[in-house]
């Protein structure tokens, strides 16, 4: 009986030194709404129920820093368990959202530097935000497109709000950028008591990934998408850019969103067409709304009201993608501008 009981300990002993070892392999590529980590089990039924790896989650400057900004998702969470990523794992294949940064000093912010921001990020293992060392990641991969420069952080407990990090510049196409753990750098004005001998020590003790749109204190709007996240040279640059529907839902800031009448009762797409000739765009099964014609390469570049026809005189021959969002209805599809 003693040999079996202590036969059961190191096995869980082992089990629990397995889950806290850091994944080497990619850890996110849209297939899953998780980030494989290595840091908890990936959910599956019955197992991992109270905590999981990587789950991906919005925050900004509205809850402590009486700011305004905010994310916005295209899918609400009806038969996806109060998820707003698994819709988009199942519809895109990859993790997106939109952002709006408002300038901080028509909130109420009283710092002496005003500051605005959203983020995007998951922890390395659960809700606990327990820490992971992650250094035999060597550093990060990411495919990804922002409309605005972004910057991918370490997160851990010492350092604050001086995060290690390193800077994405503005990629408007799937751009796939890999750094070691020596890219990584803290901020020069990090306080004494935050300061890390080096951003090592970060990857040895991390708490979670972020992605992070500073406004600089200044109004700005943008998307930003996540196809893969990995240890560094893991990333493949696979991307594609899917039709998306109208971002509907408005991220509260504590996990959930509200969502506008377009998103919870939309009709059927195949109900909306969008219809080119000679040049002259028009719609059936819509008569009000907005729209948007975005380029295969998620430059949008042409928008505007509904109407009974819209000239596309201005367009480049080729192929773009017409995205629609009116009272209880969105829609995209493709057309080809000849």
């Amino acid at each position: 009986m003693k040999k079996q009981i202590l036969a059961t300990a190191i096995a869980s002993v082992a089990s629990l030194a397995m889950a806290q070892t850091v994944n080497t392999s990619i850890w996110f590529n849209g297939s899953d709404q998780q980030v494989n980590t290595g840091g908890d089990c990936v959910y599956e039924y019955n197992e991992c129920e109270s905590t999981t790896m990587g789950y991906w989650y919005d925050y900004d400057d509205r809850k402590n820093d009486n700011g305004g900004s905010y994310a916005m998702y295209p899918y609400d969470t009806t038969g996806y368990y109060g998820s707003l990523i698994a819709p988009e794992i199942e519809n895109l294949g990859y993790v997106t959202i939109k952002y709006h940064l408002e300038d901080p000093t028509t909130t109420g912010q009283t710092a002496e530097y005003p500051y605005n921001f959203v983020g995007f990020g998951f922890n390395i293992v659960g809700g606990t935000k327990a820490p992971l060392d992650i250094s035999a990641a060597g550093g990060l991969c990411v495919t990804y497109t922002a409309d605005n420069a972004v910057t991918l952080e370490i997160a851990e407990e010492k350092s604050g709000d001086a995060s290690c990090s390193v800077t994405l510049t503005k990629a408007t196409s799937p751009t796939m950028v890999s750094k070691t753990i020596a890219d990584f750098s803290q901020p020069t004005w990090a306080p004494a008591g935050n300061k890390l001998s080096s951003c090592a020590d970060a990857f040895k003790a991390a708490q979670s990934v972020k992605f992070k749109l500073d406004g600089g204190a200044s109004v700005a709007d943008g998307q930003l998408r996540i196809f893969e996240v990995g240890p560094a040279g893991t990333c493949t640059g696979a991307g594609a850019i899917k039709p998306e529907p109208a971002f509907g839902c408005k991220a509260d800031g504590d996990g959930h969103a509200v969502c506008t009448d377009a998103i919870k009762a939309s009709v059927a797409a195949s109900s909306v067409k969008a219809i080119v000739a000679n040049r002259m765009l028009s719609f059936t099964g819509i008569n009000n709304g907005m729209y948007e014609i975005v380029s295969l390469q998620g430059q949008v570049v042409k928008s505007g009201k509904v109407a009974s026809s819209i000239s596309l005189s201005s367009l480049d021959a080729g192929v773009y993608m017409v995205r629609v969002s009116g009272k209880a209805v969105h829609m995209s599809q493709k057309i080809l501008v000849k």
